[in-house]
């Protein structure tokens, strides 16, 4: 009798325990996320990206981390994670932000999960089922879209901008912003950085968070762009941006703007001294530009959104000449990121470390003590003790010791202290700013984790390793982002194995170079001071294709430079003959810091040369100057950093001066949706084009424009046959026709010359070619500058 009921017990204890097993599995995993990338779903190639992520939990309580892996391109990303801890039916919403997305969707149809949620956490924990999103799908852009904030506590005051800013055809996104918690700004700067533009109307932007404020100003040192429209309490409004406005307004008045067609509302205003007048009417001061880190403040003296002012014909046109004064050019975009481009071009040079070498003088002396040891020591030694036959083992385990001792001498650096080798290239601002990237290379010296941090300002990610793995990214790096600092993990290390970490970085209060040149008659003469805290090295001026060596410069040095140019002006910068990786390398460390200063070099007209309409001072620095450090171990660093200033020498134009294309910021634009421009970095004047209408735009060096010039030989040369060229006149405001071949515009030659320095000149590509690369016209001036 009692069998039968054992029996029946444990099919009843195993009934209970299977019939309960998924009412707990699923209590535990019973959390559901809900996840959009970007602003209204939209984000960015190449750009950081928003994420607004809410996860809701309707089983028992939860402690873990949610995870999201993201790729900005096949071999650069990582993991992001947060902290995720979620009582039972309890709901919480994150703020979070990516460096960079790229689009996983394949032509099948097919997405890659790139969300999880990991019970206990990612280090230890393991990663568990949920409901809802299981990827992101945003809507992706190209980067020279604009996209446009605005803030106004009337969103219809702004609401067609983005049919005015138009690029490549497409119209901008604009997205608007209100302070009541319903569709509020991110505190991120990180998240800013899918933003262009910034604008604001009669909003009380004071009332904006400390940190979303704080972010703002970020942003805008490193490159963000914030157009300011005029308000009668404009200063009580502005918050942290007051003391960098560049106008104090007055009271109003009805006046007469260049491009309305009635008069407007417009304050008096006194200006900063190192604003730029963007636009003026009867002697008064109607828009001004100032220059704040890599970004600028622009403000009007006249409302943006105001009712007689949107509704004016004309308001479309000077709306987009203010946002052109700041607008970066968009023919230099490029299918890869600056980023990606670095994590082979930098990387497949920073990824070398110097071989294992053992002095000659060291190895003499231990293979001498070897052979002192093995031969008359040991001889000597085991005949006194008689014990000859120990010469078996004594002599394998001494010629052990000494190949450890030669391993030891050479290996030591690698043995003791992981090893970092930091390359990268900032451009200097006008407030003493570096604005660039970096790469960081770790030379491991033992297996494991290694974790770097960097300041909230500094982007970190990690290369893959492999471009076309298919594992998910955070299983090789995880990133947590916190207030003041981000730390980034990159996982399971071989030992003596190679990772590297990149990112772009915004480092205030660097310093600078006092540059103080001038040019006659083809002679570069002045004074350059190195304002850094420390040396730089190798310092050049970069002008055209060419460098002038001036040598390296200690904190604080100034030198008087006098260097003949056989120039009559000094050219804006254009690339240097690619690098090439050398096919043998010894390995030896001058020839590695050699390579990598050559690769910083190659890739730093990426970043300058896109808007280069000046010469710039080059130098080298070997201070780690990238705020990103291995956390909780010595490494041993190297540090490689191109420095680049942008200047312009004062010229004393004496009489005759001739110019070609080469001294122009040229800049080609497409007309129509269904135009797009591929611009050769090694060919200034080459660009691929698709069928349509185009705009080039060639604008002289400001050192000419503003001078008195009077053209006596104007000429152009063109030699594509699938497109129709013309040139605007200024005076007429029509387009002339260009013939193949050479075209003498002398007779006429000052009416196609704008007041500001720009020639402009039409292409229409032919839609029975399609695509095809063309070079475009060049233009030849002489003339003389008058006194």
């Amino acid at each position: 009798m009692k069998r039968p009921i054992s029996i029946s017990f444990m099919i009843l204890s195993a009934w209970l325990l299977f019939s309960a097993y998924p009412t707990l599995a699923s209590a535990e995993a019973d959390i559901t996320i809900d996840a959009e990338a970007g602003f209204e779903n939209k984000v960015k190639y190449n750009r950081g990206v928003p994420l607004q992520i809410t996860a809701s939990n309707n089983g028992t309580a939860f402690s873990g981390d949610l995870v999201i892996d993201y790729s900005e391109s096949y071999n650069i990303g990582a993991g992001l994670t947060v902290p995720l801890d979620l009582a039972a039916g309890e709901t919480k919403t994150f703020s979070l932000s990516l460096p960079g997305m790229m689009d996983n969707s394949y032509s099948g149809g097919v997405t890659n999960q790139t969300i999880y949620v990991y019970e206990g956490g990612w280090e230890k924990g393991d990663a568990i089922d949920f409901q809802g999103s299981k990827s992101l799908r945003p809507n992706y852009f190209m980067p020279e879209i604009p996209f446009v904030a605005t803030l106004t506590e009337n969103a219809d005051r702004l609401r067609g901008i983005g049919e005015y800013l138009p690029v490549n055809g497409a119209d901008a996104q604009v997205f608007h912003f209100n302070s009541d918690g319903e569709n509020t700004l991110p505190s991120d700067p990180l998240a800013w950085d899918t933003l262009d533009y910034l604008i604001i109307d009669e909003f009380p932007y004071s009332d904006l968070s400390a940190e979303t404020q704080q972010a703002v100003m970020v942003w805008l040192e490193q490159g963000g762009e914030i157009l300011v429209g005029a308000d009668s309490n404009l200063t009580a409004a502005a918050g942290n941006l007051t003391e960098l406005l560049p106008m104090q307004l007055n009271s109003s008045e009805e006046t007469d703007v260049p491009g309305f067609e009635n008069p407007i509302p417009v304050y008096q205003a006194e200006v900063d001294e190192d604003a730029r007048v963007l636009l003026e009417g009867d002697g008064q001061i109607l828009a001004v530009k100032k220059d704040v880190g890599a970004g600028a403040i622009i403000q009007t003296a006249f409302s943006l959104g105001d009712e007689p002012v949107v509704s004016q014909d004309g308001y479309e046109g000077v709306l987009v000449n203010l946002v052109d004064a700041g607008q970066n050019s968009s023919a230099f975009q490029q299918d890869q990121s600056i980023k990606e481009r670095m994590s082979y071009e930098i990387g497949m040079v920073n990824e070398l470390f110097e071989s294992f070498a053992v002095s000659k003088t060291a190895m003499f002396l231990i293979i001498l003590l070897y052979i002192i040891i093995v031969v008359p020591v040991l001889y000597i030694f085991l005949i006194k003790k008689d014990k000859r036959e120990y010469a078996w083992l004594a002599i394998p385990v001494i010629a052990v010791l000494a190949s450890i001792g030669i391993f030891a001498a050479g290996a030591k650096d690698r043995i003791a202290n992981p090893q970092i080798q930091q390359t990268g290239f900032f451009e200097v601002d006008g407030d003493g700013g570096l604005n660039g990237y970096y790469m960081s290379t770790l030379l491991s010296n033992r297996s494991g984790d290694y974790r770097f941090t960097a300041p909230a300002n500094t982007t970190m990610t990690a290369t893959t390793g492999d471009q076309f793995s298919s594992a998910n990214t955070h299983q090789n790096a995880i990133l947590e982002n916190g207030a003041a600092d981000s730390t980034l993990t990159v996982r399971d290390m071989r030992y003596w194995s190679v990772a590297s970490v990149l990112g772009e970085s915004y480092i205030s209060g660097s310093g600078q170079f006092d540059i103080q040149l001038a040019m006659e008659n083809g002679n570069l003469t002045g004074t350059i001071k190195n304002s850094f805290p420390f040396s730089v090295k190798d310092a050049a001026v970069w002008t055209g294709t060419r460098l002038i060596s001036l040598g390296d410069f200690n904190p604080d040095e100034e030198k008087q430079i006098a260097e003949t140019v056989q120039s009559e002006l000094l050219q804006p910068i254009s690339p240097i003959a690619q690098y090439q990786m050398p096919q043998n390398i010894s390995g030896s460390g001058e020839e590695l810091i050699e390579a990598r200063k050559q690769s910083a070099l190659a890739m730093s007209y990426e970043h300058f040369g896109k808007d280069a309409s000046t010469p710039y001072l080059i130098a080298y620095a070997d201070t780690a100057i990238a705020p990103v450090s291995l956390e909780d171990q010595e490494a041993n660093i190297s540090a490689v950093h191109l420095l680049a200033q942008s200047f312009e020498p004062k010229m004393n134009f004496d009489g005759e001066v001739a110019i070609s294309s080469d001294n122009f910021r040229i800049d080609v634009q497409p007309q129509n949706t269904m135009g797009h421009v591929e611009k050769y970095p090694d060919n200034p004047h080459f660009y691929g084009l698709e069928p349509g209408e185009y705009r080039v735009l060639y604008k002289l060096p400001d050192a000419l424009a503003e001078q008195d010039a009077e053209w006596s030989r104007f000429e152009t040369q063109s030699s594509a046959t699938d497109v129709e060229f013309s040139i605007l006149r200024t005076d007429t405001g029509e387009y002339e026709s260009l013939a193949a071949g050479a075209n003498d515009l002398s007779e006429n030659s000052g009416d196609y010359i704008s007041a500001d320095g720009n020639i402009e000149i039409r292409i229409i590509k032919n839609e029975l070619t399609g695509y095809s690369e063309i070079t475009v016209p060049k233009i030849e001036l002489e003339g003389v500058i008058g006194q």
